[in-house]
Parts: C-alpha cells; sequence; structure tokens
C-alpha cells in the first residue's frame, strides 16, 4: 500500500492544483485556506471577481492597455487575497486558519 502524505503535504498538493487556474501571464501561484483539516476556501492570483483577466485584455499586457507596469501586474490579486476575500464574501471567519502558499507571500500579504 501506498504511504498517505501527511496533512501538510496533502493540502499543499491541492494548492498546487488550485494555482493551475491562475490567470496572470507572469506567474501562477495559488493558495488554500483550512482550519481543523476541513478546507475553507482557495484563492488564485489573477484579476478580481467580475475583472477581464489579464489574457483576456489582447496580445500587449503593458500600461496603459494591458496589465504590466514596470514589470508588475496592476490588475490581479495575490492568491492569498483572493482566497481570504472569498471566504469573506461568503461569510467564513479565518481566524485560527493555516494557509497553504505555493510560494513566499509578499511582505503585504505576510501581514494579512
Amino acid at each position: 500500500m501506498q504511504e498517505r502524505p501527511s496533512w501538510d503535504a496533502y493540502f499543499m498538493q491541492i494548492a498546487h492544483l488550485v494555482k493551475t487556474r491562475a490567470t496572470c501571464p507572469r506567474r501562477s501561484v495559488g493558495a488554500l485556506i483550512v482550519r481543523d483539516k476541513h478546507i475553507l476556501c482557495t484563492g488564485y492570483n489573477g484579476a478580481p471577481k467580475g475583472l477581464q483577466h489579464c489574457p483576456e485584455l489582447g496580445p500587449t499586457h503593458d500600461w496603459p492597455v494591458g496589465c504590466l507596469r514596470a514589470g508588475h501586474c496592476i490588475r490581479a490579486l495575490h492568491a492569498e487575497q483572493n482566497a481570504l476575500l472569498q471566504a469573506a464574501m461568503i461569510g467564513i471567519a479565518c481566524e485560527g486558519a493555516t494557509i497553504y502558499v505555493t510560494c513566499q507571500p509578499c511582505n503585504n500579504c505576510a501581514k494579512m
């Protein structure tokens, strides 16, 4: 019988699957919010709900038409931000939860 992954490894595998939904052409990141071994919400980097994603804007990604300004996307939310926003939108409290992210969070996301 194959050895089962630890809970941390299991949730990180799911976070890597979540990142396949990312719409940012520059980088794909996935996030998974978990409490008591239950998945509360997921998020990936891309435009906020209701806005066009970068690939939908056309062949150029340069500002002001596209989403890149000085090499950074100005339209996309980070995966952590999207996961927390999705949880808030459906009324899920994330206090005491763990967030699994497929890369090192930026300084702002680490503060959330």
